[in-house]
């Protein structure tokens, strides 16, 4: 069987399998029985979750604390164990994510796997790069986007989780850099995702990539109609219809580039300090295949106010390359910074769909900030040449 027609046929299995997940999200509900909703969790299925395998361990209190909905329905719980329970060390808090009641986002979680991939992050890799992710005590999804994932409480180990609205320093920009340079080196063009991490898939292949596409297409339309839309100079205007046009071939470039795992969804709100200023990540829905410049134009886009961006973004770049390298990988600086601009296209469309789409729960503010910062990186780093150019270079 031709390569074309392998293809052919792996992409005819991924449409039919978008009717289903589509279907499935909508359904009002699934014959699931186990627990996947935050209204089902009870006491004593966290006590049988956390602490089932630890003899004599007894949950003798859990009190939801409180819970803040994004993507997903998300509940904290204090935990009151005895004495078996903490000396063996179970958590006096723990963080849970569910399958979210708003039928968008079952929606989301289910053409594209968020909720499967995650689970399957934390069950088989987190404990590869334990420092790099927070610990998870139980995970389990099904169809529909449906999930429930028990992590740790960050604070209760003395880690201090970011959110988009918070200020970035310079120092934990950097940690953030070096924490995906370590990621992005450990599975760098892996045989792995020939094997066991074959479900960590490259951008054009992902699960309802069709459906993914139409959604930034739908969304760049949406937000011409906004007040940041509007307000758009002419000439990055021109960028969004040329990209609006060809962003097929771009990915199918991307794909032929090195790939590694990514974290997919590298944002500053996603990130989190040791006390001695290291960092690492939590929210890893979106991890797939791409290369390792992806999560670094989508971090520091995210993270920098607009002065930010023109005081750090160059150093940052650098002291990622630098990490990168001391993790076992050289990149030619050239080639990455070009990457690097191209990339800064699909940071730019996760803005639009997330201010269209009403923000996800992140503070306004902060998805305003972006859009500045924006701008000034897609003119400073001339993109719309460099797409031009990249156009010219594969016939698109």
């Amino acid at each position: 069987m031709s390569p074309e027609l392998l293809e052919a046929l792996h992409r005819e299995a991924l449409d039919r399998l978008e009717v289903a997940d589509m279907a499935a999200a909508h359904a009002r509900s699934l014959d699931i029985e186990e627990v996947h909703t935050a209204e089902k969790i009870s006491s004593e299925w966290l006590g049988h979750v956390i602490g089932g395998n630890v003899d004599g361990a007894l949950l003798e209190n859990a009190v939801q604390k409180q819970g803040h909905d994004g993507m997903t329905d998300r509940r904290q719980w204090n935990l009151s164990w005895n004495a078996q329970g903490r000396a063996a060390g179970l958590p006096a808090s723990i963080f849970i994510k569910a399958t979210p009641s708003q039928p968008y986002l079952r929606e989301t979680l289910s053409m594209l796997h968020m909720a499967e991939a995650e689970v399957r992050f934390y069950n088989e890799l987190r404990d590869e790069i334990p420092h790099l992710a927070p610990q998870s005590f139980y995970g389990k999804s099904w169809a529909g986007g449906r999930f429930i994932l028990v992590l740790e409480t960050l604070e209760d180990r003395g880690l201090t989780p970011y959110w988009m609205h918070h200020d970035c320093s310079f120092e934990h920009a950097c940690a953030v850099l070096e924490a995906l340079a370590e990621l992005h080196a450990r599975y760098w063009e892996t045989d792995r995702f020939q094997t066991d991490l074959a479900w960590v898939r490259p951008r054009a292949l992902k699960f309802g990539a069709r459906w993914h596409e139409a959604s930034f297409v739908q969304a760049r339309s949406a937000y011409l109609q906004t007040d940041l839309g509007q307000a758009l100079p002419e000439d990055i205007r021109a960028l969004l219809g040329t990209w609006s046009e060809v962003f097929r071939n771009v990915y199918a470039w991307w794909d032929s580039q090195p790939l590694t795992l990514i974290h997919g969804d590298s944002h500053l709100g996603n990130s989190f300090a040791y006390p001695d200023g290291k960092a690492g990540m939590f929210d890893w829905q979106v991890v797939f295949r791409s290369h390792a410049m992806r999560d670094v134009a989508y971090f520091v886009l995210s993270a920098l106010t607009r002065d930010q961006r023109a005081e750090f973004e160059d150093k940052l770049i650098s002291s990622y390359l630098m990490s990168l390298q001391r993790h076992g990988v050289k990149l030619e600086e050239d080639y990455a910074r070009r990457l690097y601009a191209l990339f800064l296209l699909d940071s730019w469309d996760a803005h639009m769909k997330t201010y269209t789409r009403g923000g996800y729960g992140h503070a306004d503010a902060a998805v305003r900030r972006r859009a500045t910062t924006m701008i000034d990186a897609l003119r400073e780093h001339q993109t719309a040449d460099l797409l031009g150019d990249l156009l010219k270079e594969i016939g698109g």
